[in-house]
């Protein structure tokens, strides 16, 4: 008779039991990348490269490919844009920000799933020197996304003026 007990209570429990388990939400284990692209204006004859820094790291500074991904920038701070981004050792993390030139006076900067609220922008010569440099506040628009898990944002372009 017991067993006949804990069956009947099983079936009268299990319907109330497997919406309760259904209702987590799980995210899928994927990342993705923000963008935001930098548009030159004015006498860009002698731009070589973009650069683009938040306050906590940089981009690269030419295309070699054996210059680092991410540079320590010069204005960081100890807690990082967000005020969460401290590694191990008790600094700041380094965002890792991707950069693509797409045409003579446009290029692509990418996060991972990151979207910081400010960056610099530079423009340099081949010798590194800086041309023109910007401040600019950065406004997120979401492109895609996985209900309640976020997903890929992209920022208005920033229009960059390089003067004679």
């Amino acid at each position: 008779m017991t067993l006949l007990r804990s069956l009947a209570w099983l079936t009268v429990l299990l319907p109330t039991l497997v919406p309760v388990a259904g209702c987590a939400r799980v995210c899928p284990t994927i990342a993705w990348a923000n963008f935001v692209t930098v548009v030159l204006d004015g006498d860009t004859r002698n731009v070589s490269w973009v650069q683009l820094c938040t306050p906590d790291s940089c981009s690269r500074a030419t295309e070699s490919p054996a210059a680092q991904d991410v540079l320590p920038s010069a204005t960081a701070t100890p807690t990082g844009a967000n005020g969460l981004g401290f590694a191990p050792g008790g600094g700041p993390t380094a965002r890792r920000i991707l950069v693509e030139k797409i045409v003579s006076d446009s290029w692509r900067f990418g996060f991972e799933m990151d979207s910081p609220g400010t960056v610099t922008v530079r423009a340099l010569d081949s010798t590194g020197k800086t041309l023109a440099e910007q401040k600019t506040s950065l406004a997120w628009q979401q492109t895609g996304r996985t209900v309640g898990c976020g997903g890929p944002e992209t920022a208005s372009p920033v229009t960059l003026t390089v003067n004679a």
